[in-house]
């Protein structure tokens, strides 16, 4: 392969994952490294002060240390409403708050938005938004102040944020957090750190499990090694596995429309790691399939916080009979990695470790079964860590029938925000899926619509 495509490539699936993280609205136009700060009301932006992250808790994030600048957060407010948009310490921020606003607000936590240096703000889904609008909910979103995999500096600064907001414009009655992809890594952390600062949350797509997501990520690079036969200089200086991913793995496995029987067995174990057999798997497998090497590509040495920190030396896979090795010998001969001790250290990166469980507030989540770049399975983690925190009643899950990642319909999407503000208001429990089993014919009632080609059982 050419050089200058080897180095392409890797760009282009970041941009893939960057992509399909998130259902935001439409991304924020370029504009300048030095917003001024705001409010689109028709009448002429006022001054609005920077804020440093509040300081009542000890910081969740590590800085990378790398500099950034921030893509101008002016935006227009939707019919009825004004925005107020700046800078909070390095990050971006955009408010819109109803005309009729009623007096509580939403925070949203977007996903992963690559590894560039330019930040910028994401806003909520377009339906969502137009129903916190005409429903007299104010909202505000954070760039944070630094890109990759950062969870923890999105907690931080999305609790900024929320001060900022109380500081301006008075405290919320009641303040909401919503969280896409890493979002929702956003959304647990935040709830098992920040008790008091919100009322209750909804995850949508979430990696909710934490680092559980990278260890993810490095079973896929690994169980990928195991079954093609090639041993991957993952970890070595100067690794290039651009071309092995993108030329040699192709003739060795396949493609997930045309797999080897290599790449079958591959995909079968992909399944049981991801949540088991389930609708949508095998479309969800064919739509992540080369994405999921982006970040091993990228970091083929292993020098960013997240993959040191990841591992898989604990999991235990599984796989179809009739491959001609039982689960016993792969789980034997599979290569494990093993973390950085001092990267994975609670005390020193507390969003670079497995979540808790251990719940503050409501938490409501939606997950596509045939998610896989963020899989159901961190859903099935994340409950069984909230049952052994004795916090299961704060949690609510709901599987919906459809294939990639963030794929909601905005009838799912307003029902979820719908029940959970019922939930926390009025302290009625809403319905949800248990994701503790099998998943075979999960999410029929949450489901809304169908989709096209729902295999109505085993996929």
């Amino acid at each position: 392969m050419p050089r200058p495509l080897r180095l392409l490539l890797p760009a282009l699936l970041v941009a893939a994952i960057v992509a399909c993280s998130s259902p935001a609205d439409s991304p924020p136009a370029p504009g300048a490294t030095s917003p001024t700060p705001g409010t689109t009301t028709g009448a002429a932006p006022s001054s609005t002060p920077t804020t440093a992250a509040p300081t009542t808790y000890r910081p969740l994030g590590t800085s990378a240390g790398i500099a950034t600048t921030a893509a101008d957060p002016a935006f227009e407010p939707v019919a009825g409403a004004r925005a107020s948009y700046g800078i909070l310490d390095r990050a971006a921020y955009r408010i819109e708050i109803p005309e009729n606003w009623n007096g509580e607000l939403v925070l949203y936590a977007h996903g992963f938005a690559g590894f560039g240096t330019q930040v910028a703000v994401e806003n909520p889904p377009r339906p969502l938004r137009e129903y916190l609008v005409a429903n007299g909910f104010a909202w505000a979103a954070s760039s944070y102040s630094e890109n990759g995999y950062v969870p923890g500096i999105g907690a931080d600064d999305t609790l900024a944020l929320a001060h900022h907001f109380a500081d301006q414009f008075g405290k919320p009655k009641r303040t909401y957090l919503v969280g896409a992809s890493m979002g929702g890594n956003v959304v647990a952390l935040a709830l098992e750190n920040h008790p008091g600062e919100y009322d209750g949350a909804l995850s949508l797509c979430g990696a909710l499990g934490g680092i559980e997501q990278i260890d993810y990520l490095v079973s896929w690079v690994a169980l990928a090694e195991y079954f093609s036969g090639i041993t991957f200089p993952i970890g070595q200086p100067g690794a290039d596995l651009a071309a092995i991913f993108l030329t040699r793995l192709p003739v060795l496995l396949g493609t997930p429309q045309t797999p080897t029987q290599a790449g079958r067995a591959f995909a079968s174990a992909i399944k049981y790691l991801t949540g088991g057999p389930r609708p949508f798997f095998a479309e969800g497998f064919a739509e992540q399939y080369l994405v999921n090497f982006g970040l091993a590509m990228v970091d083929p040495e292993r020098k960013l916080l997240v993959t040191r920190a990841a591992t898989n030396e604990a999991h235990t896979y599984a796989i179809d009979p009739d491959f001609g090795i039982t689960a016993q010998e792969l789980n034997t001969r599979v290569r494990r990695f093993p973390p950085d001790p001092q990267a994975r250290n609670p005390a020193a990166h507390p969003d670079a470790v497995p979540t808790t469980g251990n719940l503050s507030a409501p938490l409501l989540t939606l997950h596509n079964t045939g998610d896989l770049f963020v899989p159901i399975s961190l859903e099935q983690s994340y409950l069984a860590k909230a049952r052994a925190a004795g916090k299961s009643d704060l949690l609510v899950q709901r599987a919906i029938r459809a294939a990639g990642h963030c794929k909601f319909s905005q009838q799912e999407l307003i029902t979820a925000f719908q029940d959970l503000v019922r939930w926390v208001r009025d302290g009625i429990r809403p319905a949800g899926d248990d994701l503790s089993g099998d998943l075979t014919d999960i999410g029929r009632q949450f489901t809304d619509p169908l989709r096209p080609g729902d295999p109505g059982g085993v996929d």
